[in-house]
């Protein structure tokens, strides 16, 4: 094996000496673990998976690089709400179109509410919110193990 080496170094560098083994070893260790740095840290983000908007919190995971099970959360005692955009339906100006979020358990108190749109645009807002952050790196703020 240490002749194949030596064989390398001498025909790229026409000589060999034991430090240019040491030297190559640095070098290809130190590339490796850039390498393993970089792709570890394009999946930092993922930690990033509550926020609090609309005066509820909201918390989803990630499949890949995709946002899923996107929803909201009672801020004082957790549970699911309820997303009534009945009203949306019976008026066209956006200005008159607003989405409830509403808990059951705190005894359909509304938690909060969104102006200028359904239910699916309020997840969209959520969502471009989410990624906005995480494109800037504001996310990191937040961010919760």
């Amino acid at each position: 094996m240490m002749s194949y080496i030596k064989l390398f170094f001498i025909n790229i560098f026409g000589y060999y000496e034991l430090w240019m083994l040491w030297l190559f070893l640095f070098i290809a260790l130190t590339f490796i673990i850039t390498i393993i740095f970089i792709l570890n840290r394009g999946e930092e983000y993922k930690k990033f998976n509550s926020i609090s908007l609309y005066n509820v919190i909201w918390k989803w995971r990630y499949k890949k690089s995709n946002i899923i099970y996107l929803w909201c959360y009672c801020p004082e005692c957790g549970s699911e709400l309820i997303c009534d955009d009945e009203y949306c339906r019976s008026t066209i100006m956006l200005t008159n179109k607003t989405t409830f979020l509403i808990c059951r358990q705190c005894g359909e108190i509304e938690k909060g509410r969104v102006i200028g749109g359904d239910r699916n645009y309020l997840l969209r807002m959520v969502r471009f919110e989410i990624q906005k952050r995480i494109k800037n790196s504001t996310y990191k703020n937040e961010a919760k193990t």
